[in-house]
């Protein structure tokens, strides 16, 4: 499992096979929080948000492993092609390397992104997405 989607009281499992279904895209980007430029793999977030029926939000929440929380507004997932990677350097992330899944902004070809703002956003260990109310 990837993740669960809580939504209406109900919280059902995505897993990453149904999100690999969507179509992998290859991101090379420097992160503010590891050295050097990083390749991952994933799909992009506003197809994941389509597909668990949140593509409709004004924002969603994302909430890790370790309760850590941030709220990603809509305009992140319209304005540029946020990466919810699965795979870093073509291995698929696990606990241990900040997976299943973590959210990439791909600040190389968006430096729009590289703000103290979207810094927080970059979101790892997810344990649920939910509306953002």
């Amino acid at each position: 499992m990837a993740f669960n989607v809580q939504n209406n009281g109900k919280s059902v499992p995505v897993t990453l096979r149904q999100l690999e279904k969507l179509g992998l895209y290859r991101v090379t980007t420097a992160s503010p929080f590891e050295k050097g430029h990083l390749t991952f793999e994933g799909v992009l977030f506003r197809d994941v948000l389509k597909l668990v029926g949140l593509e409709g939000e004004d924002s969603v929440v994302l909430r890790a492993v370790d309760e850590y929380v941030q709220i990603i507004p809509r305009q992140d997932w319209t304005e540029g092609p946020l990466l919810l990677a699965t795979r870093q350097n073509g291995k698929l992330l696990t606990r241990r390397t900040q997976g299943p899944t973590r959210l990439v902004y791909p600040l190389n070809d968006h430096p729009a992104f590289d703000t103290p703002v979207h810094k927080p956003r970059w979101v790892w260990l997810i344990k649920t997405l939910e509306p953002g109310g």
